[in-house]
C-alpha cells in the first residue's frame, strides 16, 4: 500500500511538472521565438553588411588586378623592346669601337704627321699674304696750277690676323698630342660596354619573360574574383530571401511548438489521474466478498427449477458455503427466459 502511494505521488508530481512546464513553455514560446527571430535578423543584417563589404573589396581587388595586368603587359612589351634594342645596339657599339679606337687614331696620327709641312706652308702663305696686303699706293699728287689728285691703289688684300696661320696650326698640332693613345685606350671600355649590353639584353629578356609569367597568373586571378563576386551576389540574395521569410517561418514554428506543447500537456492527464488514484488508494486490490449463488435443479421431464439461495456471510470468517454439484452441461447461471418471472 505504501509503495503504491509513493509511486502514485511520484507519477502525480512528474505529470504535474510536465503539465505545468508544457503550459508555461506554450505561453512563453512566442516571446522566445520573437527574441530568436530578432537575433537571427541582426545576424542576417550583419552578414549582409559583411558580404557588401567583401563584395566592394573584391570589386576593388578586381579593378586593381586589372590595372596591374595592363601595366604588366606594357612592362612586358617595353622590356622585350628594350632587350631587342640593346641587342641591336651591340653591333653599333662594336663598329663605333673600331672607328674610335682604330680608324680615328690612325687618321689623327696622319694629320699629326702632315702638320709640320702644313705649318711650314702656312708660314709661307702667312708671309706672302702679309706682303700682298702691304702692297698699295695711297698718296695725293699736287698739280702745278693748283689742286691735287688723290691716288690710291692696292691689291684688295687685307690680311692682318691676330695670330699667324702657322702659329694656329702649331696650336692645333699640340692639341692632338696624346689623342690617338687616349682613343685607343677606349677599346677596352667599349668592349666592356658591348659585353654589358649583351648581358643587359639577356637580363631584359629574362625580366620580360618573368613579367609575362606574372602577368598570366594575375590574369588567372581575374576569373576567380568574378566567381567570388557571383557567389557573394548569390549569398546576398539568399540572405534577403531568408530575411523576408523569417517572420512567417517563425510564426509557423511558434504555432507548431504550441500545438506540440499543448498535446504534451494533455497527454499528462492520464498520468495525473493514475497518480491520484494510486495516492488516494483507489487503485488498491478489491476484497473478496462472498456472494449468493443460485442453482437450478432440473428434475424429471418437467422443466421446473429449484432455486437454492445461500445465506449471506457474516462479518466473521466462516467456512465456505455448501454447494450442490450438478452436471456441467445441465447447469446455467440464470434461468431460461420463461422462468425469469418466477425468480
Amino acid at each position: 500500500m505504501i509503495i503504491r502511494r509513493i509511486l502514485g505521488l511520484i507519477i502525480l508530481l512528474t505529470a504535474l511538472v510536465i503539465f505545468g512546464g508544457s503550459i508555461y513553455a506554450a505561453y512563453t514560446v512566442g516571446d522566445a521565438l520573437a527574441d530568436l527571430g530578432a537575433g537571427i535578423r541582426d545576424n542576417l543584417a550583419l552578414a549582409s553588411q559583411s558580404l557588401a563589404t567583401a563584395r566592394n573589396t573584391l570589386t576593388l581587388s578586381r579593378d586593381t588586378f586589372s590595372d596591374v595586368n595592363g601595366g604588366l603587359g606594357t612592362a612586358v612589351a617595353a622590356t622585350a623592346n628594350a632587350s631587342l634594342t640593346v641587342a641591336d645596339s651591340r653591333p653599333l657599339i662594336d663598329n663605333v669601337g673600331v672607328v674610335v679606337t682604330q680608324e680615328v687614331p690612325e687618321a689623327v696620327e696622319g694629320i699629326q704627321n702632315a702638320l709640320p709641312n702644313m705649318i711650314e706652308v702656312a708660314g709661307v702663305i702667312d708671309g706672302t699674304l702679309r706682303t700682298l696686303s702691304s702692297i698699295g699706293i695711297d698718296r695725293t699728287i699736287n698739280l702745278p696750277f693748283g689742286g691735287s689728285i688723290p691716288l690710291q691703289f692696292d691689291l684688295g688684300i687685307d690680311y692682318a690676323p691676330a695670330v699667324p696661320f702657322d702659329d694656329t696650326l702649331r696650336g692645333f698640332r699640340a692639341s692632338l698630342d696624346g689623342l690617338p693613345e687616349s682613343m685607343r685606350g677606349l677599346e677596352t671600355d667599349l668592349q666592356t660596354t658591348s659585353a654589358n649590353l649583351d648581358a643587359l639584353a639577356t637580363d631584359l629578356q629574362a625580366a620580360s619573360d618573368n613579367l609575362a609569367v606574372i602577368n598570366n597568373r594575375v590574369g588567372e586571378v581575374l576569373p576567380l574574383i568574378d566567381q567570388y563576386l557571383a557567389l557573394a551576389d548569390q549569398l546576398s540574395a539568399t540572405i534577403e530571401r531568408v530575411d523576408a521569410d523569417i517572420d512567417q517561418q517563425l510564426e509557423m514554428l511558434r504555432l507548431g511548438a504550441i500545438v506540440v506543447l499543448v498535446f504534451l500537456a494533455l497527454s499528462q492527464l492520464a498520468p495525473l489521474y493514475l497518480g491520484w488514484e494510486l495516492l488516494t488508494g483507489r487503485r488498491d486490490p478489491a476484497r473478496r466478498v462472498p456472494i449468493a449463488k443460485q442453482a437450478r435443479v432440473l428434475t424429471g421431464d418437467t422443466p421446473t427449477a429449484v432455486i437454492a439461495t445461500l445465506p449471506a456471510p457474516a462479518t466473521t470468517e466462516l467456512p465456505a458455503p455448501q454447494t450442490t454439484e450438478l452436471p456441467e452441461e445441465e447447469w446455467t447461471p440464470i434461468a431460461p427466459p420463461e422462468d425469469r418471472g418466477t425468480l
